[in-house]
């Protein structure tokens, strides 16, 4: 049967309700925060770091050799929880370089603020002094609890995987797994993302990146605007960077509360041109790679993209199909025009249209599901259709 339906990032600073995993290995304190053992802590930090908790676009890219070297040298101020440091460059350029670590060192979860202080005369500088709401063993939980949260979902990653479905894997993990909540006052870390399940863009962001980085796959993250500032990722994919926003593929509340499984894929691997439709990119810490390729978009990757006159069932089938063999409820595809939707939005009103390929599906999946749509992404030109099984 078809039928219509319509569906139609803040910070806080306290520290309430705080849940920390414990682990074998360190003493527990009163406060339920694990101290790790000396030996998990990193050679240039009072905490541990794990591996793949570094991105490293921008520091290679776009630092000459002395920013570089400022770079590392202020990583290992803020991973030494130093309060005081004297400015080593010009305040506009240690900016730049405080955001690249903030949105590089992913492990970095104390979230540091920076101000400048007053001239020191026996330093012959100013004085940079950097505040903290974590300290060193509370950082160290926290990601030793990330880095085992992560290692299960690697772990779920099958040989046969490339790297465009590894990418697919985690964007849907993260779609279904973790709630967008901005009262949260880790939402902000890897951690409110992997462990405590909730997060807002920089949370979903920084776990996205963390997983590409264990999986060997090179991204970046890029900063910008939508209605409210706003961070996302981009990977790169043979040869082309495509743009991933993980946060804007989760359906709303309506939407979600009737059909939880529900994933989107408007901002799966898609081009600047897509992505600048209603984000804004601000080049800042540096102007991000660009995204011209098409090839691993989801829609063409799928065969899930209607380019022509006739081509809605074959793209609704191949959607449709993929996503009965994945025990899936829903399946998108995509008009290359308005046009084309808008006409196949009259199409729809005839109910028999999409029995063969409901037939098809099922005789080949040995199913019996049931159809419908909803243009809740109609703006852009996607059709959504949930599957019922019985």
């Amino acid at each position: 049967m078809l039928c219509v339906f319509m569906a139609g990032c803040s910070d806080r600073n306290d520290r309430q309700n705080v849940e920390y995993h414990v682990y074998s290995g360190g003493s527990l304190l009163d406060s339920g925060i694990v101290v790790p053992p000396d030996n998990t802590k990193n050679s240039y930090a009072d905490f541990y770091i794990p591996d793949g908790m570094e991105t490293d676009y921008y520091r290679t890219y776009s630092l000459t050799d002395s920013e570089r070297e400022i770079y590392y040298d202020t990583v290992k101020n803020l991973g030494r929880l130093k309060e005081t440091v004297t400015l080593p460059t010009d305040s506009a350029v240690y900016g730049k370089i405080l955001e690249m670590i903030r949105i590089e060192q992913l492990s970095f979860n104390n979230n540091s603020t920076w101000k400048l202080g007053e001239y020191s005369a026996a330093k012959q500088g100013f004085d940079v002094i950097f505040t903290y709401r974590l300290t060193a063993d509370e950082i160290s939980s926290m990601n030793i609890a990330s880095e085992r949260a992560a290692k299960d979902i690697i772990a779920q990653l099958t040989p046969s995987m490339d790297d465009y479905e590894k990418l697919k894997f985690f964007h849907d993990y993260l779609v279904l797994n973790c709630a967008t909540d901005p009262e949260d006052e880790y939402s902000d870390t890897v951690y409110g993302a992997l462990v405590r399940k909730k997060a807002l863009c920089e949370g979903y962001t920084k776990a996205f990146s963390y997983l590409c980085n264990l999986a060997g796959i090179e991204n970046v993250i890029v900063t910008g605007k939508t209605n409210v500032p706003h961070m996302w990722n981009m990977v790169k994919l043979n040869g082309n960077w495509y743009h991933v926003d993980v946060t804007w593929d989760k359906p709303d509340d309506e939407l979600h509360k009737k059909y939880p499984d529900v994933i989107l894929y408007q901002y799966f691997m898609v081009t600047d041109s897509v992505i600048k439709n209603n984000h804004t990119i601000v080049d800042y810490p540096v102007e991000p790679p660009k995204a011209y390729g098409t090839e691993e978009n989801y829609f063409v990757r799928e065969g899930a993209d209607v380019t022509k006159d006739g081509e809605l069932l074959i793209a609704a089938e191949n959607a449709i199909m993929d996503a009965v063999k994945n025990r899936k409820t829903s399946a998108m595809v995509k008009f290359s025009t308005t046009d084309l939707y808008l006409t196949s939005l009259a199409d729809l009103d005839n109910e028999e249209l999409f029995t063969p390929v409901i037939e098809r599906v099922n005789a080949e999946c040995k199913e019996n599901i049931g159809l419908s749509w909803t243009d809740y992404y109609g703006q852009y030109r996607i059709l959504t259709f949930i599957i019922n099984y019985s």
